[in-house]
């Protein structure tokens, strides 16, 4: 039987797959480089990748839910002694703070999407 350990490269492939799982910004092209032919063509080009966009709305809607989730727990775990209520609301105040982060991330998407959407070039 074979034993298989994860090398440095496949880490490196493993986080970059988790990088274009999350985020969406890299298949978009830069619409100010070029002369207007180009921008048009990036444009469009974009336009019509949004439709990927949901999806990753929808993922970041629930890393956001997910850390919402686990502030309420942490809180609750502060509340009923199991912690110490001070660790609690440390652990429970970055997490906020992650949270602040997807939510930001996810409305920026949505932004994305809505412009792509409904704004012509």
């Amino acid at each position: 039987m074979q034993t298989h350990s994860i090398s440095a490269a496949d880490s490196e492939t493993l986080s970059k797959l988790l990088y274009l799982y999350i985020w969406p910004f890299w298949m978009f092209k830069d619409v100010s480089q070029g002369n207007l032919l180009e921008q048009a063509a990036a444009y469009r080009y974009n336009r019509e990748h949004r439709i990927y966009l949901p999806a990753y709305i929808v993922k970041w809607a629930l890393i956001f839910v997910l850390l919402l989730a686990t502030i309420f727990m942490l809180e609750a775990l502060g509340h009923a002694g199991v912690m110490l209520p001070a660790a609690s609301s440390l652990l429970a105040g970055a997490t906020g703070m992650v949270a602040s982060a997807a939510l930001v991330v996810t409305m920026q998407i949505t932004v994305a999407y809505l412009f792509l959407c409904h704004w012509r070039y």
